[in-house]
């Protein structure tokens, strides 16, 4: 099969000499013809003197004719190259590691010739004999990159995972060949687990893909790859009421696409790791969960991961936190801005900048609500407070109302005596001057009660803003 190629000539210049040193190095499989042979020994002896492994090499004895060494105890000529591995140039290992390849391809062609297989060692799984079960182990999954569409809860990630299992048709005599690994250069050319992603019917509409990088194998017959992915799934947005620091909930399974019944997984226990040098977070905080099998009786037998995403962004937490804590604070504060008629003023001013941060959340929130499972915490409080204001500004209306109504008669004993010493307490809440002064002008025309009247309706007011607030603190607490 190899017999096409030829010792190629290759010229060190000595730094120090500067004197040529040409060597020879066989690519071949097969042994050259005496007559190319001894032209090239003659070239080489023109040209400069030759190591001494390449003079062993071409002085040998050899049997043409049985393509045997013996100096080398009746092996086959092959190995009086690999005796000299050390020395191969780059395009010559690779033609040594392709003539180990058919050489174990020819072995698992003898073994499995009953089957009447082409070709069995890509052909057929590495059980076909025992039916045994293939374990295929998960050793590490690395995150590249990731894409999350937050409208419709979808995620596409990038990444690779270091996958291994056990092929005995691929182990060979280390020291017979001198080569302890083999790089296979395509997955055609021996046996390899086809992945797909959940069940086939959503594979091919997600655009899942896979492929397998770097397959090695070891002279014990362990072969190791890369496997590439791009998978695409759905997440769980249940948190979405924690909104901004919600957490995005996004499982993947991986299942064997062919052979299933001879294919099982496991896993080193190792956490999804994210590629430093290519993964970005974007504005969240990344996470992953430990890789697991899962054994389902009614299914077959699937490799388990997911991946959590947490806002991280703290500038739209500030955005919309900022507005809504001011609000809550001017409301608390609102009883302490003087008379009831200033309060109402003060609270409708109030009632506006909840309008406005409500406004604000829609254009931050509401193009999310279309596909969220919940509402935000942020935004039901928002809306609680809005109601809890307006029922104030009802009430202050209504007793600033009654207060205003000309009485003949006084208030109750009791009345007079609780207003009084709520008034005294929360001396914030006093009529001002100007206030004081015109009631005495009232009471001067229409009698002397209209005073201990306005001082209960101020006092019932108080006592009203004082249940109203701890109505207000109670919600904040639940509700946040």
């Amino acid at each position: 099969l190899f017999s096409h190629h030829r010792p190629i000539n290759h010229t060190h210049y000595n730094r120090k000499q500067g004197d040529a040193l040409v060597t020879a190095r066989s690519a071949s499989c097969l042994p050259l013809p005496a007559g190319s042979l001894r032209r090239s020994r003659d070239f080489r002896r023109e040209a400069g003197r030759l190591p001494i492994s390449a003079q062993k090499y071409h002085e040998s004895i050899f049997d043409r004719s049985r393509l045997l060494c013996p100096d080398y105890g009746n092996r086959p000529y092959l190995h009086c190259i690999i005796a000299d591995v050390e020395l191969l140039a780059q395009h010559e290992y690779a033609a040594l590691e392709r003539c180990l390849y058919y050489y174990l391809a020819g072995e698992a062609a003898k073994s499995a010739a009953h089957t009447g297989i082409p070709h069995p060692i890509a052909a057929l799984a590495p059980n076909f004999n025992s039916r045994e079960p293939v374990l295929i182990n998960f050793h590490q999954v690395v995150l590249q990159h990731f894409e999350l569409n937050e409208f419709l809860r979808d995620i596409s990630i990038h990444g690779y995972i270091e996958i291994g299992w056990k092929d005995a048709r691929l182990a060979w005599n280390s020291e017979q060949w001198k080569a302890d690994t083999l790089r296979v250069q395509a997955a055609s050319h021996i046996w390899v687990p086809v992945f797909t992603q959940q069940n086939y019917d959503t594979a091919l509409r997600n655009g899942d893909g896979f492929e397998l990088r770097r397959i090695e194998t070891s002279s014990r017959g362990n072969v190791s790859a890369i496997l590439a992915f791009s998978l695409r799934t759905f997440c769980d947005d249940t948190d979405f009421a924690n909104y901004p620091d919600d957490t995005y909930k996004c499982c993947f399974s991986l299942e064997a696409q062919m052979n299933q019944e001879v294919i099982d997984f496991t896993t080193d226990n190792l956490p999804v790791f994210t590629d430093p040098k290519y993964f970005r977070e974007y504005g969240w905080k990344v996470s992953g969960t430990v890789p697991k099998v899962v054994q389902d009786p009614a299914q077959e037998p699937e490799v388990g991961f997911c991946i959590n995403l947490t806002r991280a962004s703290s500038s739209v937490k500030i955005e919309l936190t900022v507005p809504l804590i001011a609000c809550a604070l001017l409301f608390l504060l609102s009883p302490f801005f003087g008379t009831i008629r200033t309060q109402i003023f003060f609270k409708l001013f109030i009632v506006c900048m909840q309008l406005l941060t409500l406004l604000l959340f829609s254009n931050r929130i509401a193009a999310h609500l279309g596909s969220a499972q919940s509402t935000p915490r942020l935004l039901r409080f928002l809306e609680f407070a809005i109601i809890i204001n307006v029922l104030s500004v009802a009430a202050s209306v209504f007793l600033y109302a009654c207060g205003r109504i000309r009485r003949t008669l006084p208030p109750w004993a009791l009345l007079i005596k609780i207003s009084s010493i709520v008034n005294n307490v929360v001396c914030v809440l006093h009529a001002s001057p100007d206030e004081e002064e015109a009631m005495e002008k009232g009471n001067a025309a229409g009698g002397n009660f209209q005073k201990d009247w306005t001082a209960a309706f101020t006092a019932i007011h108080a006592m009203t803003m004082v249940g109203i607030s701890i109505i207000f603190l109670l919600g904040y607490i639940i509700m946040l």
